[in-house]
């Protein structure tokens, strides 16, 4: 195993830089803004966020741009995600899953604690590396990522949705101040990408910029596995209202 991967595998979490051109850049840049325009009436979108005072959708998602752009998966940024995550987990890797998120210039929300596991499966455990690539790089002040060294021991903290009557939105973490003390900020330079297990604690902040923060996320990983006892995820079960 490469000296990256160990550390991705020891920690949770890691930045890799250089991992895509300036021209895939500006290719994905431009299927990334055809996403988003009229948001709302796409396939796939998610409020992450919800809407703020004047109707605007603070945390928008779009899930599975490839369906519609399959160049996403043609570039060498993709093989060298799939390439790393074997790395991490073997040659039985496959992607598990792929979504953009916008975080709009001046009011983009923060994205609350969270693990990505909380939205999965209760009764499987996963193995999976989230490749999350800012298009034009990430600050603290736009929003770049946060994580919580070691806690991607799989463990499932309590959650809660964002609005609890709409399942749309993002999933809260209980002890927001907790991660936030335990947590260290990466900044992504352009070009470069982070990497989080699904277990990991973590979270963007908003964006107080006036550029956009543009995020393409791709999650390869293997096949998830029964566990003999599964997770009790009551956030999953209804809105709690």
């Amino acid at each position: 195993m490469n000296p990256q991967a160990a550390t991705f595998i020891e920690q949770g979490h890691l930045l890799l830089e250089n991992m895509i051109s300036e021209a895939e850049l500006a290719m994905m840049g431009e299927i990334y803004d055809a996403c988003f325009e009229e948001v709302e009436q796409r396939r796939g979108f998610k409020g992450l966020g919800g809407a703020d005072a004047q109707g605007r959708q603070t945390l928008p998602q779009v899930l599975g741009p490839s369906e519609e752009h399959s160049a996403l998966k043609a570039t060498a940024y993709y093989a060298r995600c799939r390439d790393f995550a074997q790395e991490c987990f073997g040659p039985d890797i496959v992607q598990r899953g792929e979504h953009m998120i916008l975080k709009p210039a001046g009011y983009g929300a923060a994205t609350p604690w969270h693990q990505d596991q909380a939205y999965h499966a209760p009764g499987q455990s996963y193995r999976n590396v989230n490749f999350w690539l800012p298009l034009d790089g990430a600050s603290v002040e736009s929003g770049c990522m946060h994580f919580v060294p070691h806690s991607h021991g799989g463990m499932i903290v309590p959650h809660a949705y964002l609005d609890p009557a709409d399942t749309n939105t993002a999933l809260v973490a209980q002890d927001q101040d907790y991660w936030a003390a335990n947590g260290v900020a990466v900044p992504c330079p352009r070009g470069a990408c982070t990497l989080h297990h699904s277990y990991t604690l973590h979270y963007a902040g908003p964006n107080t910029t006036d550029a956009p923060r543009r995020a393409y996320i791709v999650v390869f990983g293997l096949a998830p596995t029964p566990l003999e006892r599964p997770w009790v995820l009551p956030w999953q079960r209804k809105p709690q209202i």
